[in-house]
């Protein structure tokens, strides 16, 4: 059972956030956490960019990242990616930034916070499709790849190499009689071969496909991009009659999950080779309309953000329904679960806390140093909401 730790769920005793933040001034469109749990990342309609402290509940930057919204904004690897409705997706490189901050030295909000983009990379933002990416080690250096949709035509799938702003795979999908409409959601990942990805998508008649694509080669000089490369659809589900909205997939790569304008959501089972079509489970909920989904990195529980200003969490394995969280007024755009870490990794953490690298906090209330407990507060598990509404919610659940 699932439960906040402020409060136990029923009728008479609802549960309630464990914080809000306010700092954003238009809708909220993207959520993230950190790899470490250390901060929480924010995106909005306007092209806001926040990065929050998960630990004194602070912004510590916040800067205006793109002129209009913001899709996705992710750290990866000591750099800030964003990628915004202006046909952008920028670079930011804030680890010395981050390394170098002092929580005293902190003005409200950091308005004065005036980044300049490391790299940029324009790109087709017609649809409300998110970027994804995939780290790939290379010989000199790391290659970091991102599916998007086409720059062609919005129904077709791009693959980056960001690292060079080289165009690795054209139009997947676009050589189809165009059925499927929009590219709605994608998730790029990789199993065992080494030159060979997938993709899975969804799209606006409802439909999820997973692509394969084999690249033979990485020889920018070759001509014959048909013998380079080869796209293969393993399979195509139509499970739903609106757009599919959100996708997410385990972090085993087991299964996936989708939603979409109707009220349907749809577990997809992966076979081991990924070859046959997955097996089904569906569930129906009340209400249509449904943002955005997230299954938590344990595959245990996902959520889901709906229209109608409710988060609610379920079971992976069932299906079934086992909490709903209610606090915002109006819809929910954007979720994001933090990390849950293996008992090795809570293990590290508190050995470096242990050899005093504690955070140092200023309370405002005293002006008094005191030291707070960082991995008390990265290895709870939590759930955060942002909502037209302007406002972020953060639960904490089992």
């Amino acid at each position: 059972m699932i439960v906040s730790k402020n409060s136990s769920p029923s009728p008479s005793n609802p549960m309630y956030p464990t914080y809000i933040f306010r700092g954003h001034e238009e809708q909220i469109m993207n959520l993230e956490f950190d790899e470490n749990n250390s901060y929480i990342l924010s995106g909005d309609s306007g092209g806001t960019i926040i990065i929050w402290d998960l630990i004194t509940k602070r912004p510590i930057i916040k800067f205006q990242g793109h002129t209009k919204g913001i899709l996705r904004v992710t750290l990866f690897h000591n750099k800030l990616i964003s990628h915004g409705r202006d046909n952008f997706i920028h670079i930011w490189k804030l680890d010395q930034y981050l390394k170098h901050l002092k929580i005293n030295e902190l003005k409200p909000f950091c308005e004065e916070s005036k980044l300049n983009p490391e790299n940029s990379l324009f790109i087709n933002s017609s649809s409300f499709c998110k970027f994804d990416l995939y780290c790939k080690e290379g010989i000199e250096q790391e290659e970091i790849l991102v599916a998007i949709p086409s720059i062609k035509e919005s129904s077709g799938i791009d693959i980056w190499n960001l690292s060079n702003k080289e165009l690795i795979v054209s139009s997947i999908g676009l050589d189809d009689k165009r059925e499927r409409g929009y590219c709605m959601a994608l998730k790029l990942f990789q199993i065992s071969q080494p030159n060979n990805y997938l993709i899975l998508a969804s799209y606006e008649n409802g439909s999820v496909v997973l692509w394969s694509i084999t690249i033979n080669q990485i020889d920018t000089s070759s001509k014959d991009d048909n013998k380079r490369i080869v796209v293969d659809q393993l399979w195509n589900c139509k499970e739903h009659v609106e757009s599919v909205l959100a996708l997410d997939i385990s972090a085993n790569k087991k299964f996936a999950i989708s939603t979409a304008g109707d009220n349907k959501i749809v577990k997809y089972i992966f076979d081991e080779n990924y070859q046959n079509k997955p097996s089904i489970k569906s569930t129906i909920i009340k209400h249509s309309g449904i943002a955005d989904v997230k299954i938590r990195s344990d595959g245990k529980i996902f959520a889901t953000a709906g229209w109608d200003a409710k988060i609610r969490v379920f079971s992976s394995k069932t299906l079934k329904p086992l909490a709903i969280l209610s606090y915002h007024r109006d819809s929910i755009y954007s979720l994001a679960f933090s990390r849950i870490f293996e008992q090795d990794s809570i293990n590290q953490l508190e050995k470096s806390d242990n050899n005093n690298e504690n955070v140092s906090l200023i309370d405002n209330n005293n002006n008094n140093n005191k030291i707070v407990n960082s991995v008390d507060e990265v290895i709870k598990h939590y759930l955060v909401g942002g909502s037209k509404d302007h406002r972020i919610s953060l639960w904490e659940i089992y």
